[in-house]
């Protein structure tokens, strides 16, 4: 049986998320209204719902953006939810940088969203409208190369084994 990698990349207002295995993938965006506490639960509520329909052997969770508009403290208090949750139910994670994530993805650090669309697409085949889940894509995709190289293009293999060298501090 294939390992299932779950993608999200956090965000209070539409976080996106993606699963992907040897089947079909799965990608969706949760989206919340509502404020403070009630929209961290609401998120981490969807994520558990998705957790427990699709079972995931690992979970990549996209780094926080220190230059977000979404202000810091939000995002980590989302953060510290969702890596809180994912313990709690014995699912490995990594945590990825967006730099990293779009270097995997692209090739290139800096990489505009509508280029990480298209990368997703054309390493992919993954047609979607919504820049978070491209990014929660590229994000299941970097699991699935941590867990095994094989079919992964040459920068792609490369960013994984430089973020490997870091976080075990080579």
């Amino acid at each position: 049986m294939s390992k299932r990698i779950l993608g999200l990349d956090l965000s209070l207002t539409a976080t996106g998320w993606a699963l992907v295995w040897d089947g079909s993938p799965k990608w969706g965006v949760i989206k919340s209204r509502n404020r403070s506490v009630k929209r961290l639960s609401e998120i981490r509520n969807a994520v558990l719902d998705i957790i427990n329909q699709t079972q995931p052997s690992l979970a990549v969770i996209e780094g926080y953006s220190y230059g977000s508009s979404q202000g810091m403290a939000g995002l980590a208090e989302l953060g510290g939810v969702i890596r809180l949750l994912l313990l709690d139910m014995g699912i490995p994670f990594i945590v990825v940088a967006p730099a990293t994530n779009k270097k995997f993805a692209t090739g290139k650090g800096n990489a505009e969203k509508d280029l990480m669309l298209k990368r997703v697409f054309q390493h992919w085949a993954a047609d979607m409208s919504n820049n978070n889940e491209a990014d929660a894509f590229a994000l299941a995709q970097f699991g699935r190369c941590y867990l095994n190289q094989e079919g992964f293009c040459d920068y792609q293999t490369k960013t994984v084994e430089t973020y490997k060298r870091k976080e075990l501090g080579k």
